[in-house]
């Protein structure tokens, strides 16, 4: 099943947030991940959230996000997005 990823970031350092998706997009597509969405100004239809930069990403499966979240070629780019921006992250299921 196909396995999304949605991300809603503050971001603080855009120059850094730049760098940091020119190299993650590739890192992402090793492990079957595809941008679907990148969202700067989400129109909010209910409720109380407000993301100010929404991602959203696609991946074959589940295991596919968890290999290339915890992939080693990954953990200094997680470090630079953390450094650059606030974010909440999850990983929902498709059928």
């Amino acid at each position: 099943m196909t396995a999304l990823v949605l991300i809603d970031l503050t971001v603080h350092d855009l120059p850094a947030m730049t760098h940091y998706e020119g190299s993650v997009i590739a890192l992402a597509r090793r492990f079957g991940g595809k941008p679907l969405v990148k969202e700067l100004h989400p129109e909010i239809i209910e409720g109380q959230w407000s993301p100010t930069w929404l991602v959203v990403l696609e991946f074959p499966n589940r295991q596919a996000v968890r290999d290339f979240y915890d992939a080693p070629d990954y953990q200094p780019l997680k470090a630079m997005r953390q450094t650059a921006a606030t974010s909440n992250g999850l990983i929902v299921v498709g059928e």
